[in-house]
């Protein structure tokens, strides 16, 4: 995932830098420092903000709002539940 890509995701989102930055447990001032390049975005960033996705797409019942790579996760899960 690129900045811009992590950035996107969250407008997608409809959150603010304050919102995305509480849900995924991070500071305002480390989330905008991700944002603007000032701070590398790691690996656990991108879990966190996909995790987040995912929430959001199952509180609003609209599962295009989690990233395809999540989205397909959760159909293989889905899968494995009902014994498929």
């Amino acid at each position: 995932m690129t900045i811009g890509e992590f950035r996107e995701l969250r407008r997608a989102l409809g959150l603010t830098q304050s919102g995305m930055a509480r849900r995924m447990g991070l500071t305002l001032r480390t989330l905008q420092d991700i944002e603007t390049g000032k701070s590398p975005l790691r690996m656990r960033h991108e879990l966190l903000a996909e995790r987040v996705a995912f929430e959001i797409a199952v509180q609003n019942k609209e599962p295009m709002l989690a990233p395809q790579n999540i989205r397909a996760m959760a159909l293989d899960l889905a899968k494995l539940i009902r014994g498929a």
